[in-house]
């Protein structure tokens, strides 16, 4: 993958990535000089668990209440993981889905306002989640 692709900012969003091709693009973003930050969510996590889960594995500050809206708060946040842009791997977030599909439909959406606010600002801002979701493209150039 071009490293040129991740700094597009404009093409950045939510994408599936088959885990067997997350290297690929973690050397990519590493040579782009973006942020990398990985998240696995542990088995049979509930809407609870995987909040949480995300919050610890991106770093966020102490006072994240570990609901959808403070979520879009942090991931917007300018001050959080200051960076010329990000990629974000999520990972095991399909049990949610099974679990949960109304919460993962809400934390898709939650992920893809995050990465249009981003947009705006002009920042790469690239959220690359191993389900396959309705409304959410599979990421071509890997």
């Amino acid at each position: 993958m071009s490293d040129n692709l991740l700094k597009n900012a404009s093409a950045s969003g939510v994408y599936h990535l088959a885990t067997t091709q997350q290297v690929t693009i973690e050397t990519a973003a590493r040579h782009a000089n973006l942020c990398v930050l990985k998240a696995d969510i542990a088995k049979q996590a509930s809407t609870q668990d995987v909040l949480l889960q995300l919050g610890t594995a991106l770093g966020f500050p102490d006072w994240y209440g570990a609901n959808f809206d403070a979520l879009f708060d942090c991931l917007t946040d300018a001050d959080w993981h200051p960076a010329k842009g990000h990629v974000l791997f999520i990972n095991g977030i399909t049990r949610l889905r099974a679990s949960q599909p109304a919460d993962f439909a809400t934390l898709i959406e939650v992920l893809q306002a995050a990465a249009e606010d981003r947009r705006q600002t002009n920042a790469p801002f690239w959220v690359l989640i191993d389900a396959p979701a309705r409304g959410v493209p599979t990421l071509a150039e890997a």
